[in-house]
């Protein structure tokens, strides 16, 4: 087997774009990301170089090298590969030795950010959506650092103020590779054709190609409308169970997104009381990281 591993790496930050910037750049004919293994299980996330912090944690991942080199084998001779872990960025110190090892010192690092504030909300309303997380958002932003020590259960996305300190995973990026690209969120959000345009760039590939960039991938920002049907959607319900009897994996997609257009709504905004607090919080730390990634970010210190 041939080692056809990644030239560059989406390192994070959770919930800042990143799954719609794999599926824009897996458009590229120049480019190789993979989305499922050979068996055909969905894997966007390969999270092997991290397998020691999260293989535990988490029921999706490719844990040895010799599956996670299988995921590139499908790339044709003269493109690039690819893949996204946005875990890679808040487990740096596990990540970056590992990166050097198996893929080089010349890895491309890519690490988009998000304002933390905005980031730490809509990875809590991921949470909640997933069952991982019943509490009120200023209740889980006292209680959730604890939680994930104790729970062993709990996603590493539960840290929901922790995972938006950017500044020493990024720093840790700066000092550790050659060629690191950073993209902020509300740049891509505003344009997003301009933020594709330059990351072919960085990659050395030519932006000759059309990209659908309509597409918005793993969209946030929504909640149920009752604890109870979010209960029977997505915990192990006899409902559930029943209907993995009579319906293909399909069909319940189907009926699951249909389901959902009623009993999922827009969430409400942060009230400007958590907004504050969470300011305090990050204030320093993005001090500190405009000036590491030379850009303006006062945006993100407005409540």
């Amino acid at each position: 087997m041939k080692n056809k591993l990644p030239d560059f790496l989406i390192v994070g930050a959770a919930k800042s774009g990143t799954s719609s910037m794999h599926y824009y750049l897996n458009q590229h004919p120049k480019i190789f990301m993979p989305t499922y293994t050979s068996s055909g299980l969905k894997v966007k996330e390969p999270r092997f170089l991290i397998a020691d912090k999260l293989k535990n944690r988490v029921s999706k991942g490719i844990w040895d090298f010799k599956s996670y080199n299988e995921l590139f084998q499908d790339a044709e001779d003269g493109q690039i590969t690819g893949e996204s872990t946005v875990l890679y960025l808040f487990y740096y110190k596990e990540a970056i030795p590992n990166i050097k090892r198996y893929l080089g010192e010349n890895t491309k690092i890519i690490i988009m950010l998000r304002n933390p504030i905005d980031r730490a909300y809509s990875a809590y309303l991921f949470s909640s959506r997933t069952n991982q997380e019943n509490n009120k958002f200023e209740e889980a932003l006292k209680m959730n650092f604890d939680l994930y020590k104790s729970n062993k259960s709990l996603s590493p996305m539960t840290l929901y103020k922790e995972l938006g300190l950017y500044y020493d995973m990024v720093k840790a990026y700066f000092d550790n590779f050659k060629d690191v690209h950073i993209v902020i969120y509300d740049d891509f959000k505003k344009d997003p054709k301009i933020e594709i345009s330059r990351l072919l760039s960085f990659l050395n590939i030519r932006d000759n190609v059309e990209i659908d960039s309509e597409k918005i991938v793993n969209k946030g920002g929504k909640q149920w409308n009752s604890d109870l049907i979010k209960q029977i959607f997505m915990s192990n319900s006899l409902i559930k169970k029943f209907l993995r009897l009579i319906l293909s994996k399909k069909s319940r997609r189907i009926l699951y997104n249909f389901l959902t257009s009623f009993f999922v709504h827009q969430a409400p905004p942060v009230s400007d009381k958590i907004k504050k607090q969470l300011l305090q919080y990050y204030i320093k730390d993005i001090e500190k990281l405009e000036k590491i990634i030379n850009k303006d970010l006062s945006k993100w210190k407005e409540i």
